[in-house]
């Protein structure tokens, strides 16, 4: 019977320890990440939305990239270029990407519903091209070659935790 209850006893210890061992912890902040664009390493902005059992009331992360004195430059970029997206550590259990068409003070422009971007994960990057926003067909004051300045608001999760990551860029 002793012997019966040691080997329970190991197998369940063993068992416990897997699976510590294999399950995902979710960092305690979060991670940091790079986005290029060509050549071009782009400034982004991080806010919390649910970390740790709190829940965060906080500027729109648009706003606050465009807010006075935030020291974000804000790069023009040509259409069909490639976005890619690396975490430095610790990558998303999920990861969506919208792209919106926002105007100077960091609103959405239309009321269009927001829709996200299909991506590519390939060797833990995240990439996508810059391609027109179909918005810009509901300018009454398009004219070849307007610039638009477009948000791309990244949520990113692990498990309970998520935040938002977001940049922007001016586009035809």
């Amino acid at each position: 019977m002793k012997k019966i209850i040691i080997v329970l006893i190991s197998v369940l210890l063993t068992n416990t320890l897997m699976i510590g061992c294999t399950l995902k912890k979710s960092p305690q902040e979060p991670p940091k990440l790079t986005i290029t664009i060509g050549d071009k390493e782009l400034q982004y902005i991080t806010a919390k939305n649910k970390w740790n059992g709190s829940i965060y009331d906080r500027q729109d992360t648009f706003q606050a990239i465009l807010k006075e004195g935030s020291g974000i430059e804000i790069p023009f970029i040509e259409l069909d270029k490639t976005a890619v997206i690396k975490f430095k550590n610790n990558p998303p259990d999920k990861f969506t990407i919208a792209d919106i068409l926002i105007d100077k003070e960091g609103n959405k422009m239309y009321s269009t519903s927001i829709n996200n971007i299909p991506f590519e994960l390939k060797d833990g990057k995240y990439s996508f091209k810059i391609n027109k926003n179909m918005d810009t067909s509901l300018d009454s004051n398009w004219f070849l070659n307007k610039t638009y300045s477009r948000g791309f608001r990244m949520t990113a999760s692990w498990g309970e935790n998520e935040c938002e990551y977001a940049f922007i860029i001016k586009t035809h």
